[in-house]
């Protein structure tokens, strides 16, 4: 292990420790992006695989623009704030007590998100007559052409649902029946999601559930998530192990991926892969981009809303996946800032992404809400998963930020005050 890789793993170690504070707050973030990139860079300085290559000191430079970039946005909100009274993470979860939400109409929004859902589906299934790609013969094919312009939006309502759910059942007292259908309803949203071969939905859900769950509640420890995720972790290992096709898998993708480490160790090759290769494109592609693509990336969702986005890119010859040399695609959050801007891109975007996630951290710690809980939770999955995409510039997640935004706006209208003896008037 050289020392950039033995001080970035380090570093994710004394994150660890430094979380079982009882002040400490596990989803700051600072904490949370410097622990993801510190994780990405230490394992990927490892080089275990032979598709990775050396670093020159100028790609460097320009890789790990992006990651201070951000974490200046996020001293800057900081420093502005060091005289500003902050609640603690339990002054937090207190002040929970003392709010009542209007429990009829976040229902009744959860079931409409829902129907919505299963009439996108239908439609797409059943009108254009495509197979959901878990069924069909050819599932990279479908997963690409099982959508439609405009109504294909509603696919992703099903993060929206499993958060909307989970907010009824953590804040709303009673109402069992309720809880129980919203449940059902999540649990329906998530298998036929799940037949689209698609995942960052159900991710992106999971992740703000657990955000919600950490300021609102007192459930979410590290000495009852840890043996859960302990047992699941060892659950997969163990019908893995149970299946040779797996085995055989674990080996191709060993072979294929060039590990350098012995081959009793092939199933450590997805997740070592998952982790590096994207920081890998990413200083690939830095080394080699000669045009830029001035805007065309970072405004996604605008170019797919107004169905440009297929044009430009037939027109301009746009290649989404340049210099790569293996079957892993992406490039880390930052290339999207790279490649339209070059060198000022990476360093502007991020600093102002930087600056919008810290105020909206230190806006929940002043004055904490369900609405600034939720957004973000968003934000913790972009910073979660800064080392492989860039959700923010695409219309799913544009959509799903304007439904948070929007929902919990009018749900403000809608809370009301507790009345004598505890109901709500």
């Amino acid at each position: 292990m050289n020392l950039i890789s033995g001080t970035c793993l380090g570093l994710c170690l004394l994150i660890i420790v430094a979380s079982f504070r009882r002040s400490a707050d596990v989803f700051s973030p600072g904490r949370v992006f410097v622990f993801v990139w510190a994780l990405v860079i230490g394992l990927a300085e490892l080089k275990f695989s032979r598709l990775q290559h050396i670093w020159t000191i100028d790609v460097w430079l320009q890789v790990l623009l992006g990651p201070l970039a951000f974490l200046t946005g996020i001293f800057v909100v900081y420093v502005l704030n060091l005289n500003t009274p902050l609640l603690t993470g339990e002054e937090i979860r207190r002040s929970w007590r003392t709010k009542d939400l209007h429990a009829g109409r976040l229902f009744w929004t959860v079931v409409i998100l829902f129907l919505l859902f299963i009439g996108a589906f239908g439609v797409i299934r059943f009108i254009k007559g495509i197979t959901p790609p878990l069924f069909s013969a050819r599932p990279s094919v479908a997963r690409l052409e099982f959508t439609m312009f405009g109504i294909g939006l509603f696919l992703h309502n099903v993060a929206p649902i499993i958060f909307l759910s989970a907010v009824f059942a953590v804040v709303v007292e009673g109402q069992r029946t309720r809880k129980w259908v919203l449940a059902a309803l999540s649990i329906v949203a998530v298998a036929i999601y799940f037949t689209l071969l698609q995942r960052f939905q159900i991710l992106m859900g999971a992740v703000m559930i657990v955000v919600l769950v950490y300021y609102t509640t007192r459930h979410l420890r590290w000495t009852t998530v840890f043996p859960y995720m302990v047992g699941a972790v060892g659950l997969f290992y163990w019908v893995s192990t149970l299946r040779s096709a797996m085995q055989f898998f674990f080996l191709y993708l060993y072979r294929e991926s060039r590990m350098t480490f012995p081959a009793a160790y092939a199933w450590l090759t997805e997740p070592y892969m998952y982790f590096v290769m994207n920081v890998e494109n990413l200083a690939r592609g830095i080394a080699r981009l000669e045009n830029h693509t001035w805007g065309y990336y970072s405004l996604n969702f605008l170019f797919s809303i107004s169905a440009l986005k297929h044009w430009v890119e037939e027109y301009f010859a746009v290649d989404d996946m340049p210099y790569l040399v293996s079957g892993y695609n992406t490039y880390t959050s930052f290339w999207v800032y790279y490649r339209d801007f070059g060198i000022l891109g990476i360093t502007i975007l991020p600093l102002l992404a930087g600056l919008a996630i810290g105020s909206t951290y230190y806006a929940m710690r002043r004055k904490p809400s369900l609405e600034r809980v939720a957004l973000y939770s968003l934000c913790v999955f972009l910073m979660l998963f800064s080392f492989f995409n860039n959700p923010l510039t695409l219309l799913w997640f544009v959509y799903s930020l304007a439904l948070t935004v929007v929902g919990f706006r009018l749900m403000r209208r809608l809370t009301v005050k507790a009345a004598p003896g505890g109901e709500v008037a």
